[in-house]
């Protein structure tokens, strides 16, 4: 095909990171209107390539071959068939990057999901995997096991690339439990225990709720958990009774459950932010080598930052940059 680029044009689109541009607002209005680009309203880019837009840059290669591109320009990938590519897609515009099979809630909610034809070839494919679990002996397969898949990183490539979306690792966001918390929920006319609370509203102390409302402003709730001095990594929607532990009790929670959990929420394939004290960083920096934390001083100074970073997206945007940062550090070592 005919890549129809202008100098300009073909420029832009060479210079490309992962489908993201940059460039001047003419040159970009042109190569939107020629159907090659779509705006995008993310912090992370401008504009995003179209698949066209990506069939053009491909064209405009082979017909300049002493062009060298950047080396760290990604070749288009292959288009998956209609209902793995559909579910790669449906996995990059959800929160948790997780594809939707019959055990998902999207099941039960009549939203998208798909068969398990489909995600054992998703899995095959290298653009979704599971998280492994501590009993697993080597290396396990969705095909041993069964469970969920979640996006790796080409899948989401693949969906930057094919279906426009602007997904990249997932943000998470561990904040600190707190001493003040709900009341036991007690026991039923019977004298059964009642269920207990969600950790997301046991903790209600004033430093704990400044912190909450942080990793609010940060990310979606279901990338929030709460690092408990007794339980680990919890999500938010968890119920937990109230428990008075600290990290210095022989209770307290060890080393190896963080790990465990930091494992299962593949914490690895994450960008990582932490909201609390000194102690507790040093129990998960073993387990989350790239976690961030940046808060500093007291806990009325902690308070202070947070609610700063709450107001001001400019502040989270940069945390955000310095986990990116901190993550790719790691990675490479």
């Amino acid at each position: 095909m005919s890549h129809g680029l202008s100098p300009t044009g073909a420029k832009i689109l060479d210079a490309n990171d992962d489908g993201l541009v940059a460039g001047h607002p003419a040159a970009l209005a042109k190569l939107m209107c020629d159907g090659l680009l779509v705006p995008c309203t993310a912090d992370r880019g401008t504009h995003q390539m179209t698949e066209d837009g990506w069939a053009a840059l491909v064209a405009w290669r082979k017909e300049n071959p002493g062009r060298s591109a950047p080396a760290n320009a990604a070749g288009v990938l292959p288009k998956l068939p209609g209902r793995q590519h559909e579910a790669v897609l449906a996995a990059a515009r959800r929160t948790d990057q997780r594809v939707p099979g019959q055990d998902d809630p999207a099941y039960r909610t009549g939203e998208a999901w798909f068969r398990g034809s489909t995600l054992r070839k998703i899995a095959a494919s290298g653009y979704a995997a599971i998280r492994p679990e501590s009993h697993d002996k080597g290396q396990t397969t969705w095909e041993e096991t069964g469970r969920p898949l979640y996006l790796t990183e080409a899948g989401r490539l693949y969906a930057r690339q094919r279906g426009n979306i602007n997904v990249y690792r997932r943000r998470v966001v561990v904040i600190v439990c707190g001493e003040k918390k709900l009341p036991d929920p007690g026991v039923d006319e019977r004298g059964n225990p009642l269920p207990g609370h969600p950790a997301g509203e046991l903790y209600i102390g004033e430093y704990h709720r400044s912190l909450r409302a942080a990793a609010d402003a940060l990310t979606d709730s279901a990338l929030i958990f709460i690092a408990s001095a007794l339980h680990g990594l919890v999500p938010l929607d968890r119920p937990q009774h109230p428990y008075d532990v600290t990290l210095k009790d022989a209770e307290a929670v060890a080393p190896e459950t963080i790990r465990r959990h930091a494992a299962g929420l593949d914490l690895d394939d994450a960008d990582v932010i932490f909201l609390g004290g000194q102690d507790y960083a040093a129990l998960l920096l073993p387990s989350v080598p790239h976690l961030y934390s940046p808060l500093a001083g007291g806990m009325g100074d902690q308070r202070g930052q947070c609610a700063r970073a709450r107001d001001d997206a400019g502040i989270r945007e940069d945390w955000w940059k310095k986990a990116a940062t901190l993550h790719d550090e790691h990675t490479v070592r």
